[in-house]
C-alpha cells in the first residue's frame, strides 16, 4: 500500500472532519447524542483554532457542501472548514483510491472523503455517520485512516481515548 503524501509536520494530530460533522449543529438538538456530538465537533474546531490539532480541507468538502440548498448551513460549514490548516489538492491517485473503496460498500462521497483523509496522512476521519464508522471498523485492515465519531476523536485527541 502506498504511503500518503505528507501535508503537515508531526507536531499535532491531524483530523479530517466529514461534512456531516460540520452540519451536526443543525440536527435535532433535543437528542442527547446529537447534543454531545455537536459539542465534541465544536471542541475539535476550537482545538484546531488553538493549534492543538490540525484539520484537513479537501475538494470533497467543497463539492458536498456546495450541494446544500440551505445557505445558512453552507456558510456555517464553510466557516468551520476555514479553520483547516491543511489543504489537500485533487490528484488522480485520490480518485483511483476512492474507486477502490466503493466496492467495499463506501458510497462515492464517503469513498472520496476517505481517500482524501488517507492522502493527507490524517490520523482520524471523523464522522457522525454510523454506517461509515461501521465500514471503517469492518475494513480497518485496508484503510490508512481510522474512522471514528467526534466524541471518540475528542477523547483520543486529548489523550483519553487510546
Amino acid at each position: 500500500m502506498a504511503r500518503p503524501r505528507r501535508y503537515h509536520d508531526d507536531v499535532s494530530d491531524v483530523l479530517y472532519l466529514d461534512v456531516c460533522c460540520l452540519k451536526r449543529p443543525f440536527d435535532d438538538q433535543r437528542q442527547s447524542r446529537v447534543q454531545l456530538e455537536t459539542t465534541a465537533v465544536a471542541a475539535l474546531v476550537e482545538l484546531a483554532e488553538r493549534g492543538a490539532i490540525r484539520l484537513v480541507r479537501s475538494a470533497a468538502h467543497t463539492l458536498e457542501n456546495d450541494r446544500n440548498p440551505r445557505e445558512d448551513r453552507r456558510l456555517a460549514a464553510a466557516i468551520w472548514l476555514g479553520t483547516a490548516s491543511i489543504d489537500v489538492p485533487f490528484r488522480d491517485g485520490i480518485a483511483a483510491r476512492a474507486r477502490q473503496l466503493e466496492p467495499l460498500g463506501f458510497g462515492p462521497l464517503d469513498a472520496l472523503h476517505t481517500a482524501y483523509a488517507e492522502e493527507a496522512g490524517a490520523r482520524w476521519l471523523v464522522t457522525t455517520d454510523d454506517r461509515l464508522q461501521a465500514l471503517g471498523t469492518r475494513h480497518r485492515q485496508v484503510l490508512r485512516v481510522e474512522i471514528l465519531g467526534p466524541i471518540q476523536a475528542l477523547e483520543a485527541s486529548q489523550g483519553g481515548g487510546e
